[in-house]
């Protein structure tokens, strides 16, 4: 077998013993580490690498809100719901207007809900998430 498929197994590997809390702020890091990729890179007026980066966070946003459980989460799941939604808006209005001071926005509301679940499944306050 050739590294690749090595690679893709062991990242299978780690996936599948994560938990899913776990795996929830995996999800949330990638999606904050695409928003910031996404900045530098229009700072840098890298616009393929700003295209590649925003449509990764926008995937993850949409993941994360598609995956909410209305019924069970009640109005903690519309309120997420309604941010979510905010988000990638906002994300749109950053592509058309190659603007980072949406990006930033955008960052600010996912890293303190990152960090409010951060809380809650690990106990600790996160840092600079507020």
């Amino acid at each position: 077998m050739t590294p690749h498929p090595y690679a893709a197994r062991y990242a299978e590997a780690q996936i599948s013993s994560v938990d899913r809390k776990q795996l929830l702020l995996l999800v949330f890091d990638g999606g904050l580490r695409f928003l910031h990729g996404a900045r530098e890179a229009l700072a840098a007026n890298d616009i393929g690498r700003f295209s590649i980066d925003l449509s990764k966070a926008q995937a993850i946003i949409s993941e994360l809100a598609g995956t909410l459980d209305h019924e069970a989460g009640g109005e903690l799941a519309a309120e997420l719901a309604r941010l979510y939604e905010f988000m990638l808006l906002h994300l749109t209005e950053a592509n058309v207007q190659k603007s980072v001071r949406h990006i930033d926005e955008v960052h600010s509301v996912l890293a303190t809900i990152a960090g409010a679940y951060r809380e809650v499944i690990e106990g600790t306050p996160e840092s600079g998430a507020r």
